[in-house]
């Protein structure tokens, strides 16, 4: 999605709250480029999932990922694109490697995740927000925070905990894979 005039900047983390300090700080840095942050639930999905009456019961991490990448090609196609279009930086924060991280730290096989994404485009630059997912429930603002929080539902805390340092890993690694093959 990267042209001429535009540059594609993805954002990741599990810490919500760093994600979006360090979005906002890229895009402060960047204000000749008119730098610009689309943050996730910018459609509302995620809102709407919160209002949900209880008898329509837990989300399963398919569903909340199937809900994010609803959400993330409404981004690219509302807010990303017509700013690259018009020569801007662009932040996504965050972008699809929180999500898969997500992903695979529930139990979802690598490839139906990559299949899942294949519609993003490269960014042209990749950061990783290496800060552990909030302990407080007002600072829990990312998606994998929230993920956690509606995909176990009532289950303990060392439970909800358990998931987010297992994508908190998972992240690590894919972006230690992504910088080697980056790099040959």
């Amino acid at each position: 999605m990267s042209d001429a005039r535009g540059t594609l900047i993805a954002v990741d983390g599990v810490n919500g709250v760093a994600v979006e300090d360090a979005a906002r700080e890229l895009a402060k840095r960047n204000r000749r480029r008119r730098a610009a942050v689309s943050s996730w639930d910018a459609s509302g999905i995620f809102g709407e999932l919160t209002i949900a009456e209880e008898t329509a019961g837990l989300p399963s991490a398919r569903t909340l990922l199937l809900l994010y990448a609803a959400d993330l090609a409404f981004r690219l196609r509302w807010e990303v694109k017509p700013a690259l279009d018009e020569g801007r930086m662009v932040i996504v924060a965050p972008y699809v490697h929180t999500a898969v991280a997500f992903g695979r730290a529930a139990g979802l096989d690598a490839r139906s995740l990559s299949e899942l994404f294949a519609f993003a485009p490269a960014p042209d630059e990749m950061h990783v927000v290496d800060v552990a997912a909030a302990r407080s429930l007002s600072d829990r603002t990312g998606f994998v925070e929230f993920g956690s929080d509606q995909l176990l539902g009532a289950s303990t805390k060392s439970v909800r905990r358990d998931l987010r340092i297992r994508a908190a890993r998972t992240l690590k690694t894919i972006s230690v894979v992504k910088n080697k093959k980056a790099r040959s």
